[in-house]
C-alpha cells in the first residue's frame, strides 16, 4: 500500500495498520532512498507494480482518503522470461524508467557468474506461491516444467538474509535495482529465505556464556558462604 495523500516517507500511521512502501525509520537503506527519489516519486507504476503495491491511499472530491485498488500489483513473486545483464547500478535505476517487471529484469554485471549457466526460457505452467511470511522467514512454493528466474518482490539485502531450496543453501542475486530474485530449478520445490545475521548469533553465544559465567560465580560464592558458615559452627 501507498498512501499519497501525506508524506509516505515521512509518516509511520499507514505502516501501524497495513503492509505499506513507504513508513518511516531513522536508519534507511539508500539504496531504497534513491529508489524513492528516482522512481515512486515520480509516480513509476512499473516499480509500484514491482513492489506489489496493491492499494493506493488517494483523496476523494472532499479530500477524504480513500484505498483505491491497482490492478498492476504483481504479487509476492513471479517468473520473467528475459534476465537483462547491466553494467552498474545507474544503468540498472535508469532501466526501471520504462519497463515491463512481468516480462524482464535488470540484474547488475557483478551477479554474472552466479546466471553464467542459465538461460530463461517460457513455461506458462510455472507457478510460484507464498506460503507463509514472518519478519524473519519467508516461504515460498515452486512448481515449473523448467529453470525458471524467479524474482520476489522483497528488497535484497545480502547481510544476513540467507535462501534456501529444499533445505539446501542456495545463491540469490539482486534484480531491478533493489529486489531478490534466483534461479528456480524444474520440478516442485520449497524456497526459503531466513534472516541468519551471524553477528546476532554471536552475540547470543557471547551473551549466554556471560550468563553462564555469571551463575557459576553465584554458586561458586554461595557454596563459599555456605562453607564459611559451618566451619563457624
Amino acid at each position: 500500500m501507498l498512501n499519497t495523500t501525506l508524506n509516505a516517507f515521512s509518516d509511520a500511521s499507514t505502516s501501524y495498520f497495513h503492509r505499506s512502501i513507504g513508513g518511516y525509520h531513522g536508519a534507511k537503506l539508500k539504496r531504497y532512498q534513491e529508489l524513492i527519489e528516482n522512481c515512486i516519486s515520480k509516480n513509476n507504476m512499473s516499480v509500484l507494480d514491482m513492489l506489489n503495491t496493491k492499494y493506493l491511499i488517494v483523496s476523494d472530491k472532499e479530500q477524504q482518503p480513500v484505498a483505491q485498488l491497482n490492478p498492476g500489483a504483481i504479487g509476492a513473486a513471479w517468473f520473467t522470461d528475459t534476465v537483462k545483464m547491466v553494467a552498474n547500478a545507474d544503468e540498472e535505476i535508469n532501466a526501471l524508467n520504462s519497463f515491463n517487471p512481468r516480462t524482464i529484469a535488470f540484474v547488475d554485471k557483478r551477479f554474472e557468474n552466479t546466471l553464467k549457466s542459465f538461460s530463461p526460457q517460457h513455461d506458462s505452467t510455472a507457478t510460484v506461491k507464498l506460503n507463509s511470511i514472518v519478519c524473519n522467514h519467508l516461504v515460498y512454493e515452486t512448481q515449473t516444467a523448467l529453470p525458471q528466474f524467479c524474482v520476489f518482490s522483497e528488497i535484497y539485502y545480502d547481510k544476513g538474509w540467507n535462501a534456501y531450496i529444499d533445505g539446501q543453501k542456495a545463491d540469490y542475486v539482486r534484480a531491478n535495482y533493489v529486489l531478490r530474485a534466483m534461479v528456480v530449478p524444474a520440478g516442485k520445490h520449497k524456497i526459503e529465505f531466513k534472516f541468519e545475521p551471524e553477528v546476532y548469533f554471536t552475540g547470543e553465544k557471547i551473551s549466554l556464556a556471560g550468563s553462564i559465567v555469571l551463575l557459576l560465580l553465584f554458586a561458586a560464592g554461595a557454596w563459599i558462604e555456605l562453607k564459611s558458615g559451618t566451619e563457624k559452627k
